[in-house]
């Protein structure tokens, strides 16, 4: 078993880079048994060191991200300043976390964190730089109204956007109701519903494999071919759990393609697209599920400029 004090410089970063969690704010670290229990302790160490009050509470782990937690635990998020979601599954995509945002808590999901990204990987940024790079992108691209996706394994994906605003996920979140994912670094919208066409291989999906083919037409995943499990999962939500939700673009150069979608869509240079709930960035599509998969070394286009080529950046 790893030691907690190899996970301090992520934890620490976390806690009072990120968060900026100060003397006495009462600090809720949300866990389940399906995680190592060294990340919700090496929070709680951090959040120690700056006299908070953090409290380890144990959940019963959730089905599928964006399922909505017990009323009690949705309850519980209301009497804290800060949370750490340090979940297997995510709350990024719930009602609890907005409600929990709007009442002016902030927090961070880091839904199956893995330590790799505490001892070496995005939790070890330099979350000025991260910052840096989501503005520096986000500028180039958040006033386009056509994306073009391509890559050698087969993508050739449009998507029309600007309905909806872009979000920036920088990793600073010191301000009442701000949130985002630790490890952090993309900036990310929803497409126009029901304008995105094409073929999209999904290098990395996490659990559910690589190297996954998608047929999208008029806004939606019209075949999936690759993972039974994924097409099992989408379809048990409805029509609705294949809606294009999502287009992301990784910042964080310390990022690492571990095979955890959390740290996998942050890696610098990468795209990720999402299946189901788009409700987050300003959509009306709410379905218990929000699924990432990652292009590794996509070519980008906005408005026919290249921004990212074979994986590198060109803005």
């Amino acid at each position: 078993m790893i030691q907690i004090q190899k996970l301090i410089k992520g934890s620490d970063n976390a806690v009072v880079n990120c968060m900026g969690v100060k003397q006495n704010e009462h600090v809720l670290i949300l866990t389940d048994k399906n995680m190592p229990e060294q990340i919700a302790e090496a929070l709680k160490k951090s959040c120690l060191k700056v006299k908070a009050k953090p409290d380890i509470v144990f959940m019963e782990p959730l089905k599928q991200d964006a399922e909505e937690p017990r009323v009690d635990i949705t309850k519980l998020m209301m009497e804290y300043d800060v949370y750490f979601f340090a979940t297997s599954k995510s709350l990024s995509h719930t009602k609890a976390r907005r409600n929990a945002s709007k009442a002016g808590i902030r927090g961070a999901s880091m839904p199956h964190v893995l330590i790799e990204s505490f001892t070496r990987g995005g939790l070890t940024a330099d979350y000025n730089i991260v910052k840096k790079n989501c503005e520096g992108m986000n500028k180039k691209i958040s006033n386009a109204k056509i994306l073009n996706i391509t890559s050698k394994n087969g993508t050739n994906l449009t998507l029309n956007i600007g309905n909806y605003k872009w979000d920036m996920d920088t990793g600073i979140f010191h301000e009442c109701g701000d949130f985002g994912n630790l490890p952090a670094g993309e900036t990310e919208t929803a497409p126009n519903y029901g304008e995105s066409n094409g073929i999209l291989i999904i290098d990395k999906w996490g659990r559910y494999g690589n190297n996954i083919k998608v047929l999208i037409k008029d806004g939606f995943a019209i075949e999936i071919n690759g993972s039974e499990s994924l097409e099992n999962d989408v379809n048990a939500v409805g029509k609705f759990g294949r809606n294009i939700a999502e287009i992301g673009i990784g910042c964080n150069p310390k990022a690492l393609l571990i095979g955890n979608i959390l740290e996998d869509e942050k890696v610098f240079g990468t795209v990720h697209i999402a299946l189901g709930n788009n409700v987050s960035y300003g959509g009306d599509v709410d379905v218990p599920l929000h699924l990432d998969g990652i292009i590794a070394k996509p070519t980008l286009k906005a408005d026919n400029k290249f921004l990212i080529q074979d994986g590198k950046w060109v803005i």
